[in-house]
């Protein structure tokens, strides 16, 4: 009745959705533009990383985004002051960009620069906090506005720029992946139309799907753009992509169904209305049931919130979405194109009755030896699944995009004068309930620095008690020198035992006054002869209190002296730094005090020479005392100036300040070196503790640098025992009440890994499920609709299994993460209608026996069913050229798992299947005679 309706008011219909089409994408906003506005983040909002993100910035009193990018300035012969000058200048423009670029970290002008220049002098970077989270257009716009403002300043000659970081790694990727599926877009349906061609051997047929198809995704596009305007859905340039190569794959199958069963009936001289009618009748179940299949589980996917990755749950619901537009393009606009075009004559089934001859016999070898086939084609599957559960899987991004990307070159720059995962720190944030700028805060932190650099295949943790990277010498420290805490604990009780300074401090006074005393008898002239005498006497023993009172000072300092000369990088630890800073002033004292005594003793001797001649009136003698008096006078000035100037504290505050950072120290094994409050106060360090500590002191991060692989394995694993180790050391410190949050590409691969499997199987088994359902109802059989169901899985892990060993044993590549989903995805959309018309047509004829129904069927819809996985899975294969390694991989895994599917499952396996559990397949079971199964045979032959 309805493909009578059709047919009569072919017209109308195609008019109506000219008319829909037209009207929806003139009022509606462009699909483009409302996805600049409306895309998603890489990871679904409310992952481990994605609420750390969160947390942290709120923590530090900033906008929340994980888009970290690093500029890289890069020079073979070194960096001069010329580059400096232009990275200055560049620094500059890009923190005026306040809209794209949100907070910019420049190391270099710290003391901790070794984080950010290479130790070769080759490389600097700087870190720059983006507007906009990774894979959003928000994000993508920021990294293009750094670039641009690199672009637009011309640096040195030799000298390159790269601005990288993981998010501009998947901006790169997600660009390219657009880029490409457009131009595969276009080239896939130019080649649609030429397999059509050669298929159909007739423009007009081969017109009659693609119209369809592309009628339909005009469609699309206005209800996609008004959706995700009201915020009624999640959409991305990506899973748009994805989504339009799996619906045009899908819609042109359901009507090349619908056209092969119209020939078929013209085959048999049925007149045009009528054939359509039977043809609409036949096919009109499969094309509703392929819909389902696909609506019911994507859209659950999407709207339903099962899939917590971005790029599963828009992809789902932009598939849903076209696979009803599809679908009810199938069911409504084909059959009138159909319509108009068997008016014109336009549509008659091509010459050639030898394609059907060559089925047919295919289909009766399958109905005499069902058993044979059947091992043989699965043991042809079991060869190519047996290693997938041995597969490792690729979950570097970096790998998938073009090595000749500007993130991909940026990273090679740094990796070869840094090492590997510079760019890609794992950040832990502490969050406590007080401040943590004091001695006691600083150990904590010093504690979980240690826990940290604790595990294997970290390399470097920056932290506030380490801003220049503690690095894995700590062990040979704490051998070498002892335990820090201790030994300013016994040094601050030299200094309260022994007030060596004070008695030095004195000595110094008592020889002024024995100076004053020169002066005087000096003065008095020859007559004062014995005063001067007694008081060169006094002046003597004076200048030996100060050398003795000296070595006092020095042999306190000793024990500190010889702590700070055994650590090579003291200089880049603060406390360390603090206390050669003490060891430095008291040097200068002692030799101060050693210039002084060495003044008195001239002053001596130059008084006793000029008493000796002042008695005959020798005026020069006279002058060389009075020019030792002054200097010695300006030396003691220059000593007692040092001496009340001590460094890092007063002199008469020193000791109680040693005691309190020794009280805050552990005595135990590895905890050899703590920051002191230098850290806190010196100017120098202020940029360094803004990026370390929140604005309240409240919170710290820790910049944890691992070796191996960050973007895998190697990433997600460290990730977890960070976590574990941070816990443990934060569990009984003074940091309780503390929050651990962990952000960087190490955790996000881990939440990826914990999700990826999770929603791969949730959407697995609502597809399997409904497929399972469709199919039982459409074949009125649970076992058929287990076949069915069967059929699709076995193409799935046979394609999976093909792709691994072309991918990971001939060229040497891993499985990228996105191949699995996405291509089940697409072979459940492309694969499922043509999966339920093969058992449907057996159904049909099962009255006349299995083995004769399985004839017939092949006979009448193996060149259709069979000819449009070809040309879906040919066109497929072409993003195999793609420069991006997800998108070929994905590409040759749809392909292939269309083509396994069209010729080897759906050819041989599912009906052999259906011939061997004939007896259990259908419901009610008519009895029937072996005359009708073998005429055919015999005739075939």
């Amino acid at each position: 009745m309805i493909g009578r309706y059709i047919y009569r008011f072919a017209l109308l219909i195609v008019a109506a959705w000219a008319i829909v089409a037209i009207a929806g994408n003139s009022f509606a906003p462009p699909v483009n533009e409302v996805i600049a506005n409306e895309d998603q983040p890489y990871l679904l909002s409310g992952s481990a990383t994605d609420l750390s993100v969160q947390r942290s910035a709120d923590a530090f009193g900033k906008p929340a985004t994980d888009n970290v990018a690093y500029l890289v300035l890069e020079r073979d012969g070194g960096l001069n002051n010329q580059d400096r000058e232009f990275y200055a200048q560049l620094v500059s423009a890009l923190r005026a960009d306040s809209r794209h670029v949100l907070g910019l970290m420049d190391w270099w002008q710290v003391p901790t620069a070794g984080t950010a220049v290479s130790s070769d002098h080759h490389v600097v970077t700087a870190t720059m906090r983006l507007n906009g989270m990774v894979g959003t257009s928000e994000g993508a716009d920021s990294i293009v506005a750094t670039r641009n403002i690199a672009a637009h300043m011309t640096p040195p000659d030799g000298l390159h720029v790269y601005i990288t970081g993981a998010g501009a790694t998947i901006m790169d990727e997600f660009g390219a992946v657009d880029r490409q599926v457009q131009i595969f877009t276009v080239f896939a349906i130019a080649v649609l139309v030429l397999l059509l061609l050669i298929f159909y051997r007739s423009l007009i047929t081969a017109l009659v799907p693609l119209v369809s198809v592309l009628m339909a995704l005009a469609v699309c596009r206005p209800v996609v753009s008004e959706l995700a305007a009201h915020d009624l859905m999640d959409v991305s340039l990506f899973s748009l992509s994805v989504s339009v190569a799996v619906i045009v794959g899908a819609g042109t199958g359901l009507v090349i169904f619908l056209i092969g069963r119209y020939h078929e009936e013209r085959s048999h001289d049925v007149a045009p209305p009528d054939a359509l009618v039977n043809a609409y009748r036949a096919v009109a179940p499969v094309i509703i049931g392929s819909t389902l299949i696909l609506v019911a589980p994507l859209g659950a996917v999407g709207w339903l919130s099962v899939a917590r990755i971005s790029m599963f749950a828009t992809t789902g619901v932009l598939c849903a979405i076209g696979a009803s537009a599809v679908g009810l393009s199938a069911l409504t606009l084909a059959p009138a194109l159909m319509a108009l075009a068997s008016r014109a004559g336009l549509l008659e089934p091509p010459p050639g009755r030898s394609r059907s001859r060559r089925w047919r016999r295919i289909g009766i070898n399958v109905a005499r030896w069902p058993a044979p086939i059947l091992v043989a084609s699965g043991i042809f599957v079991l060869v190519l699944t047996i290693g997938l559960p041995g597969i490792p899987i690729g979950w570097d991004e970096t790998s998938a995009t073009s090595p000749e990307s500007e993130a991909n070159r940026g990273y090679r720059a740094v990796n070869a004068h840094f090492g590997p995962n510079q760019l890609h720190p794992d950040v832990v944030t502490i969050e406590s309930g007080h401040d943590l700028r004091n001695p006691a805060g600083l150990r904590a932190i010093e504690q979980v620095t240690a826990a940290i650099m604790g595990l294997t295949g970290v390399r470097t943790v920056q932290s506030a008690s380490h801003p220049a990277g503690m690095v894995s010498k700590q062990a040979a420290l704490t051998a070498t020198a002892g335990n820090f805490g201790d030994r300013l604990d016994e040094f601050a009780d030299q200094i309260t035992s022994r007030p060596v300074l004070a008695d030095l401090d004195a000595a110094v006074d008592e020889l002024l006054s024995q100076v004053d005393l020169i002066q005087s008898g000096m003065s008095a002239g020859p007559f004062a002869i014995g005063g001067v005498s007694l008081a060169v006497h006094l002046t003597q023993e004076a200048t030996d209190k100060v050398q003795a009172r000296a070595a006092d000072v020095s042999g306190v300092f000793d024990s500190l002296r010889g702590f700070v000369s055994a650590i090579p990088d003291c200089p880049s630890t603060p406390v360390c730094a603090a206390a050669q800073e003490a060891v430095q002033w008291s040097n200068a004292v002692v030799d101060s005090a050693t210039k002084l005594i060495g003044a008195a003793q001239q002053l001596i001797a130059a008084t006793v020479d000029g008493a000796t001649s002042a008695g005959t009136g020798s005026p020069t003698m006279t002058k060389n005392v009075w020019e030792q008096l002054t200097q010695t006078r300006m030396i003691a000035t220059n000593f007692k100036d040092i001496l009340r100037n001590a460094r890092p504290v007063p002199a008469q505050d020193l000791a109680g300040y040693l005691q309190g950072l020794a009280a805050s120290a552990a005595s135990g094994p590895g905890s050899a070196l703590y920051a002191s409050r230098t850290i806190l106060t010196d100017p120098r360090f202020r940029p360094a503790l803004d990026e370390l500590f929140s604005p309240d002191g409240h919170a710290t991060r820790l910049f944890v640098y691992g070796d191996g692989q960050e973007w895998g394995n190697d990433g997600a694993v460290r990730a977890r025992e960070i976590s574990a180790a941070v816990a443990d050391a934060v569990r009984n410190s003074t940091l309780q009440p503390a929050t651990v949050d962990m952000t960087g590409v190490g955790p996000a691969i881990r939440d990826l890994q914990d999700i990826v499997g999770r929603d791969l199987t949730l959407v697995a088994l609502i597809s399997l499920g409904v497929i399972l359902l469709i199919a039982a109802v459409l074949l009125r059989s649970p076992i058929a609709g287990l076949i069915v169901l069967g059929s699709i899985a076995v193409s799935y892990l046979a394609a999976l299994g093909a792709s691994a060993l072309i991918w990971q044993r001939l060229m040497h590549h891993e499985l990228h993460w996105s191949v699995p989903p996405i291509a089940f995805l697409s072979l459940v959309g492309v694969a499922s209608g043509g999966n339920l018309l093969f058992p449907l047509r057996i159904r049909e004829g099962h009255a006349a026996g299995v083995r004769t129904s399985v004839i017939r069927a092949f006979a009448a819809t193996g060149v259709v069913v069979t000819g449009g996985g070809i040309v879906v899975g040919l066109t497929t294969l072409a993003l195999a050229a793609s420069s991006v390694l997800s998108l070929a991989q994905i590409g040759v895994t749809v392909g292939v798992a269309l083509l396994l599917n069209a010729l080897l499952v759906r050819t041989f396996m599912l009906p052999a299947v259906i011939v061997v559990f004939d007896r259990w397949l259908w419901w009610p079971r008519e009895a029937v005679s072996d005359e009708p199964e073998r005429e055919p045979v015999t005739a075939s032959a």
